[in-house]
């Protein structure tokens, strides 16, 4: 390859919001931002990580590629550009396009990657589920109202459907939707963190994937400047009215449903614990919003809280003239920084403790414990956040009490010359750690397990005292164990369900952080909040086997010895329906 495609920096551009949206006449959709590697770009567009693969719908032929154009001057920046951005507005579903619609799903898979990577979220390179380190990128995969990401394919496929909006005629491209590629793309980064949610059995657990991946596509709008700004000066500054950040979807949902209603919005009173604000049901999509409406509603405290902070700095001086300032104008013009410092607060606090999660079948709370662990270790200092997310969850049924998301810190008797460099590196060294430690990892006597990659992880944090790193070792070992079932018919009686323990260390110390489980045997798993979701599992399950989402003889339904095994659960509700 011709070393002038080998770039330093790459302008990667996706669509600043769907069609339609806030755009100005004759402007283009896209907005652009740098993208820092040293790896070769190639016609599709096409990275180490991401390959865009476009299909023709009608013939089935794989399209040409957006072509990566070297720069004329710098040899160590470049970008990868579309015939007809500056007038995409005009028509964004010209079939001409079809160079726009790869670079936009393109730039946006890569912009969300990037906002997951970035040092003060889970500071390391992703992974993700499957064999091998790229993801492929269908923007047209066929026509219907959908769009998942696919294990098994490795891919994140995008399709596309006529629909009436406004009165006239379009056909939607999902891949045109930064809320929807985001959101996928999401789907995709918390497989590779937690690749036991995909063959969950637990409602909440499925669920939890839907909101990571609503969140995702959040933050994602927060960071997209020109509409950060354009919500802003539409709301007045108030996010709880802001529907470019707290409805996903928009045009999807309203094409769907014939309605002015987007497909989900987060600003919610959702709750498991009280009975008129109980999702429509256990359906993964619908319980999805009691956990990201708890933590939109941290995002909107968050804002609200920087907002008065800055507008407090400003009205202490004086404006010109030394005349007093407007307080409503002066509040309007702090909106912008203070949704800004927001959004990358809430990053941090949500998306850190995915790091943190046990292996096996999370429920909301023990994501909240991940959360509350997660932030304690890298601001044990100041606890307003925390205080907050443990009060929203109580209030919207997930927990009883507040005590039921601390973090455990258990006194560990680690080995003298624990050598955390060879742990990294050896998985037999892992092995005889974790077999020492069983009882601490609380893994079952003579019950098998396995030992999830390690991570050393270095992350940034912000402090009152300033900028600091936190280096972490996060160890991971998993194991399967049978409990009792009972649903109609007469062919099992047990479920087997994959539990497991997640060792954090302090790695210039070797300190035990914190210590999050999914085994029956530790505390955290006796509270109410576990009870309630073993019993939406069984009933969340009842329906899935008389919708025939789930039957005996599929893939997806193993039945060995009376014992039921399920795979693959998340990949077919995503497929059932967004």
């Amino acid at each position: 390859m011709p070393k002038d495609r080998t770039t330093a920096k790459v302008l990667l551009q996706y669509m600043a919001t769907e069609p339609g949206g806030e755009a100005k006449p004759g402007k283009t959709l896209l907005e652009g931002w740098e993208y820092d590697t040293d790896e070769a770009m190639l016609p599709g567009p096409v990275s180490r990580r991401v390959a865009v693969i476009d299909i023709d719908p009608d013939t089935g032929d794989v399209l040409p590629g957006a072509p990566f154009l070297p720069p004329k001057r710098d040899p160590r920046t470049g970008k990868i550009t579309v015939k007809t951005a500056k007038y995409l507005v005009r028509d964004p579903n010209d079939p001409d396009q079809s160079d726009f619609k790869q670079v936009s799903v393109f730039g946006a898979v890569m912009k969300t990657m990037a906002m997951f990577e970035e040092p003060d979220v889970l500071g390391r390179p992703l992974r993700w589920a499957f064999r091998g380190e790229q993801l492929l990128v269908v923007p047209r995969a066929g026509k219907m109202a959908n769009a998942f990401y696919h294990r098994d394919s490795r891919s994140l496929q995008f399709f596309f459907f006529d629909a009436i909006l406004g009165g006239k005629p379009l056909t939607v491209h999902t891949c045109l939707s930064p809320d929807i590629v985001s959101h996928e793309t999401t789907h995709a980064i918390l497989d590779g963190i937690a690749p036991d949610l995909y063959d969950a059995t637990s409602p909440q657990a499925l669920a939890l994937h839907e909101a990571m991946a609503d969140l995702g596509a959040v933050v994602f709008t927060l960071r997209t400047t020109r509409l950060r700004r354009q919500v802003v000066e539409a709301t007045g500054g108030d996010i709880r009215k802001a529907t470019a950040f707290n409805q996903i979807a928009q045009q999807f949902g309203q094409a769907i449903s014939g309605s002015e209603r987007p497909l989900r919005d987060l600003y919610d009173e959702a709750s498991l614990g009280i009975w008129g604000q109980r999702p429509k049901s256990n359906s993964p999509h619908d319980l999805s919003l009691v956990l990201s409406g708890a933590l939109y509603r941290l995002l909107v405290n968050e804002f609200e809280a920087a907002k008065a902070k800055i507008v407090a700095r400003k009205l202490a001086r004086k404006g010109p003239g030394g005349a007093a300032l407007d307080p409503d104008e002066t509040a309007f013009s702090a909106s912008g920084l203070a949704l800004f410092l927001a959004c990358e607060k809430f990053k941090r606090i949500v998306f850190r403790g995915l790091d943190y999660l046990a292996p096996g079948e999370i429920s909301f709370a023990d994501y909240g414990r991940a959360l509350i662990a997660a932030d304690t270790s890298s601001n044990p200092d100041d606890n307003n956040e925390r205080e907050f997310i443990m009060a929203e969850f109580v209030r919207r049924g997930i927990v009883g009490t507040p005590a039921e998301l601390s973090p455990s810190v258990p006194a560990i008797a680690l080995p003298a010359d624990l050598d955390l460099d060879l742990l990294m590196q050896s998985d037999w060294a892992a092995y005889q750690l974790t077999e020492a430690l069983r009882t601490d990892l609380m893994i079952p006597e003579s019950i098998p397990f396995e030992v999830r990659p390690r991570l050393d992880v270095t992350k940034t944090t912000f402090r009152s005292s300033g900028r600091a790193s936190t280096r972490e070792f996060i160890f991971k070992v998993a194991w399967r164990q049978t409990q009792q079932i009972e649903l109609p018919g007469d062919f099992f009686d047990e479920l087997s369900v994959t539990h497991g323990t997640t060792l954090v260390l302090d790695w210039a110390t070797r300190s035990v952080r914190a210590l999050l489980t999914t085994s029956p045997k530790h505390a955290s798993q006796q509270h109410g909040a576990t009870r309630q979701n073993a019993a939406m599992r069984a009933e969340f399950m009842e329906k899935c086997f008389a919708d025939g989402l789930l039957e005996l003889g599929s893939d997806n339904v193993q039945v060995q010895n009376r014992q039921l095994r399920l795979r693959g659960t998340g990949q077919m509700l995503h497929m059932a329906g967004h």
